[in-house]
């Protein structure tokens, strides 16, 4: 005979059951999401570093442009006599 706790078990273990799978594919949902921000994160990082370095290029290449103008050529030559000039103190 069946009685009442049986199917109350029965119908627990389902239900149980249900819920571990359940949690298991969300689980499996927001690990393949966060997988998905790591390489975007990852590709991001690349472009600063990909855009730092054309940011340095452009800044240096720029410097040797304003040192070749005769005013700000001026200002540079008196920071490398300065120095020179420290060296030779020493």
């Amino acid at each position: 005979m069946i009685t009442i706790l049986t199917v109350a078990q029965t119908l627990f273990y389902f239900s149980v059951s249900f819920a571990i799978i359940a949690l298991g594919i969300m689980l499996g949902m927001v690990v393949y999401h966060l997988i998905k921000v790591a390489k975007s994160l990852e590709k991001i990082s690349e472009n600063v570093g990909q855009i730092s370095d054309d940011l340095q290029e452009s800044v240096e290449q720029s410097l040797q442009t304003l040192s070749s103008l005769p005013i700000f050529s001026m200002f540079f030559r008196k920071k490398e006599t300065k120095v020179r000039r420290k060296k030779r103190k020493v």
